[in-house]
This record gives structure tokens, sequence and C-alpha cells, in this order.
């Protein structure tokens, strides 16, 4: 007695189906990687952003600290001032001279720390800015490689099942 051509078809569809699965097992599998690998990079550029804001919390440290040592020198220079004889008055005009010229180098240490650090602040803004569209960006596409996966699968699916889209 010959097989029933209805039994040969099902057993067809069904291996068909286990192909099918498997295939979208190994297309899962491959997302499931690449969000791994886009997860890893955000995670980089976390990491990267959290440096360059400790590094700027380093230079604004150091900023306060030459201000401090701004305002003490101003301190010992104001009490040097008041305290002395007419016999030391040249002796502290010259040290307050030598104290002002520190001063104004020390100043402009501290301007150049402020523009460095505002270079870095821009610099490292630029670079967050830069890895949220990045991010953004690969989020549009993670989502559109899915929809097309999806897209490609019913296809596969409705072909295989003998299922029209419109019924879908």
């Amino acid at each position: 007695m010959p097989p029933k051509k209805g039994a040969d078809l099902a057993k067809a569809a069904k291996l068909a189906d286990k192909d099918n699965l498997a295939r979208a097992e190994t297309e899962i599998l491959s997302l499931q990687k690449l969000l791994e690998i886009r997860s890893h990079e955000a995670l980089e550029a976390k990491r990267s952003e959290k440096m360059w804001r400790e590094r700027m919390e380093a230079f604004t440290k150091t900023l306060e600290q030459h201000k401090e040592d701004t305002l003490d020198i101003t301190a010992d220079m104001t009490r040097q001032y008041k305290g002395p004889t007419a016999k030391r008055v040249n002796e502290l005009e010259e040290e307050r001279r030598v104290l002002k010229q520190t001063i104004e180098e020390r100043n402009a240490v501290i301007s150049s720390l402020e523009d460095e650090k505002e270079k870095i602040k821009r610099a490292s803004e630029a670079e967050i800015q830069m890895y949220e569209h990045k991010v953004k960006e690969m989020q549009v596409e993670f989502a559109q490689m899915l929809r097309d996966t999806l897209d490609r699968m019913h296809d596969r699916l409705s072909k295989n099942a003998g299922i029209t889209a419109d019924s879908y």
C-alpha cells in the first residue's frame, strides 16, 4: 500500500518547521551577541565619561588649592606690612614685590588651568554627546535589524504554512 500524501506533506512541513526554528534560534543567538557587544561599548563610553569627570574634579581641586595659597600669601603680606618697624620697610617692600610677582605667576597658572579645564570639559561633553548619539544610532539599527529579522521569519513561516500576509 503506497504511503499517504497527507502524511508525507505533514512530515515535510515538520522538517521545514524544525529547520526554520533552528535558523531562528541561530539568528537570535547572533543578535544577542550583537546586543552584548553594543552593551559593552556603551559601558566603556560611560567609564570614559567617569574618568574625564574625575580628572575635571582633580583640576578643580587644584584650582581651589591655588586660590587658598593666594589668599594665604595675601594675608601674610598684610600682616607683615602692618607690623614692621621703619627700619624694615624697604625689606618688606621688596618682599611684597616678590610675593606680588608670585601671585601674578600663580594667577597666570590658575588662568591656564581654568582654560585647560574648560577645554577638557568641552571635549568631555562633546565625547559624551558623540557616544549618546552613537548609542541612539545603534539602538535604531538594532531595532531595524530585529524588525527585518521578524519580517523575514514571518514571511518564511507564512510561506511554509501556506498563510497569506492578509490573514495575519
